[in-house]
């Protein structure tokens, strides 16, 4: 999250809480600051994040407050073995569901809160599960409004910036790889890599699901972002792929008929995904691929001119091994940076005025 994105979240947090504590001692709720909780643990980095703890957390208060109610109702507990029992009994049920269902994680909290508040008992349960039931529902409608209207951060506003810094940190990593055939890769700049780039890839895993939600709310026209998703941990199978066969140097005789072609093919493949990555960012349509597949074909005839010189027969089956899975990674590559040029095609054609405008029409 950049600067700028915290300090909007910071100011939407804040709002959203003064908002709440004011709507709160203006109903008269008894306990406002439940409420105020509420509204603060909704605000989430986009709209669809808030939807989400929202309604998660509306549906285990509901779910929680009614049962929690019920079993103190239906079991008397004037002493500390009989309040043992009514808690084991509203608090089991409700943690198997929430074990089952994590939606529903806060049910038993609430059930808790039902079952031993002193609140509770001076109001008499079911009042009690009442408040809190509304004291949530304001926190949850406020903390949406909020999200929703102030500084809103669309979750594919941040699905594209996560994407973008996930197709740089594989370009990071191709030119580690790819760097010197006749020596083995840095061993620690590629774990600080890979570590930076897994950590990218996660966050855009975890935002799909919001832009998922955002487009089910008719919050948004923008492509499902489970293929864009799909296509950048495709090529992250492919780096691995390509990182296992450079993990040994090369033999000079392997050497000698892949340098040249590898050497014009590692720049040309970062390159395009530098362009990717802004073209990305910039919600624009993907740069041409000739140049990739010009210095792949020179890869190929390469590949061609090694296997005819007769210089695989001499070497052990692992060597052979690597060199055809080598070429068999760098053609899986080529296909799926086409995939990630459709995908970037879609977000970009998304973002176009005229589309934009369209789709206000129709709705």
């Amino acid at each position: 999250m950049s600067n700028a994105q915290a300090l909007k979240l910071a100011l939407r947090t804040t709002l959203a809480a003064l908002i709440t504590f004011t709507v709160g001692h203006l109903l008269e709720l008894p306990q406002a600051y439940w409420a105020v909780l509420t509204s603060v643990f909704v605000m989430q980095a986009s709209v669809g994040g808030s939807l989400k703890v929202a309604i998660d957390r509306m549906l285990g208060t509901l779910a929680g407050a009614i049962w929690g109610a019920s079993v103190t109702l239906v079991i008397p507990h004037r002493d500390t073995s009989t309040l043992g029992l009514t808690l084991a009994v509203a608090l089991g049920p409700l943690a198997l569901v929430a074990a089952l269902k994590p939606s529903y994680r806060m049910a038993p909290i609430t059930a808790i809160i039902v079952v031993l508040s002193t609140t509770g008992v001076e109001r008499g349960p079911v009042h009690y599960a009442i408040d809190r039931v509304l004291e949530i529902a304001l926190g949850c409608l406020v903390g949406c409004a909020v999200s929703l209207l102030v500084l809103p951060a669309r979750a594919h506003a941040l699905l594209v910036e996560a994407a973008a810094e996930v197709i740089l940190a594989l370009r990071d990593l191709l030119e580690l790889l790819l760097g010197e055939m006749t020596r083995r890769p840095d061993g620690t700049a590629l774990a600080t890599t890979q570590l930076r780039l897994d950590q990218a890839l996660s966050r855009v895993e975890s935002l799909v699901d919001e832009v998922k939600r955002e487009r089910t709310h008719w919050l948004t026209d923008t492509p499902d972002a489970e293929p864009f998703a799909r296509t950048l941990r495709r090529l992250r199978h492919d780096l691995t792929a390509i990182g296992r066969a450079v993990t040994e140097p090369w033999l000079q005789s392997v050497h000698q008929y892949l340098a040249i072609a590898m050497g014009d093919l590692r720049p040309v493949v970062s390159d395009y995904l530098v362009g990717s990555a802004a073209f990305v960012s910039g919600r624009r349509a993907p740069p041409p691929l000739d140049a990739v597949d010009t210095a792949l074909l020179e890869f190929r005839d390469s590949m061609g001119r090694l296997r005819q010189s007769g210089v695989l027969r001499e070497l052990g089956i692992d060597e052979v091994e690597r060199v055809f899975s080598l070429a068999f990674a760098l053609d899986q590559l080529r296909g799926h940076l086409g995939d990630l040029a459709d995908r970037i095609a879609e977000h970009a054609k998304s973002a176009s005025p005229a589309n934009r405008s369209t789709t206000s029409s129709n709705s």
